[in-house]
């Protein structure tokens, strides 16, 4: 299959988490449909159900938050656009309105990625876990790639955004948590032996080991250039790591018996 060497600076890991195969099924794409910020934001979202609220990713949640937008490139005519083969899915969030507060942390990131789909190399897809490459165009944006929570299942999700209210007020924001992952030495997108709450020093050596994409912590300055080329805006070194994760000193607990057993998948079929 096709892959990019940004999807992989940005959180894609193989093999691919669960939370990544389960997204290529519910909106019907192959992997080089991604957008680098769809990568991105998606890294984000399982980072923070990880980290602070100590779950794996909620998929009810994410179709509550994000829906997807489908994404054709100019032609310099005006008014006319073409499909592209990589990166037609972007995934939006939704926005506070007067009517409804910002419901999740700041997320921003610029769309300035030029050049990003010529950096492609062939990614050896073990067991099929995600979607071979057939190069296949999308020309219309499907129906299911809408916000997808139906009205019976709102009131479960209270819980999950009582405790992002909580994170959103205590200042926490997309780079922040993308400069802990980095921090963390971790690929919020890979499937792991441990989730990153549970990264904690009473776990073996070779247990967090098997996690880490290296051997040595990266200095503050390299996590926070590894930031700003998400397009995260002026991220400073001395933020690297300014909002930790559970489960390291200053970490906010947020778990609770909901939390812990409500992050399963549903209707998908996604072998673990």
């Amino acid at each position: 299959m096709v892959s990019f060497a940004k999807f992989h600076r940005h959180g894609l890991g193989a093999p691919p988490s669960r939370f990544m195969r389960a997204l290529c099924l519910h909106y019907g794409v192959e992997l080089q449909h991604f957008s680098p910020n769809a990568i991105t934001v998606v890294a984000v979202f399982a980072a923070v159900c990880e980290g602070y609220l100590g779950m794996m990713p909620h998929w009810e949640l994410w179709l509550h938050l994000y829906r997807g937008e489908l994404f054709n490139a100019p032609t310099g005519t005006t008014g006319a656009r073409k499909p592209v083969r990589a990166g037609c899915l972007n995934l939006v969030l939704k926005t506070g309105k007067t009517d409804r507060p910002r419901e999740y942390i700041p997320v921003g990131f610029s769309t300035n990625h030029a050049g990003w789909d010529s950096q492609w190399f062939y990614l050896r897809n073990d067991d099929n876990l995600l979607p071979a490459y057939t190069g296949r165009l999308i020309t219309e944006r499907p129906a299911d790639w809408t916000y997808g929570v139906v009205q019976a299942h709102q009131s479960r999700l209270n819980p999950l955004l009582d405790a992002m209210k909580k994170l959103r007020l205590e200042g926490l924001f997309a780079a922040l948590v993308l400069s802990a992952v980095h921090h963390r030495r971790v690929l919020p997108l890979m499937s792991r032996l441990l989730r990153m709450d549970e990264m904690g020093p009473s776990v073996s050596s070779q247990d967090l080991e098997a996690c880490r994409m290296s051997n040595e912590a990266p200095a503050d300055d390299e996590v926070a250039a590894r930031v700003r080329a998400t397009n995260a805006g002026d991220f400073k070194t001395e933020h690297v790591n300014g909002f930790p994760m559970r489960p390291d000193a200053g970490s906010i607990d947020l778990v609770c018996s909901f939390l812990v057993h409500s992050s399963d998948f549903g209707f998908l079929s996604i072998p673990s």
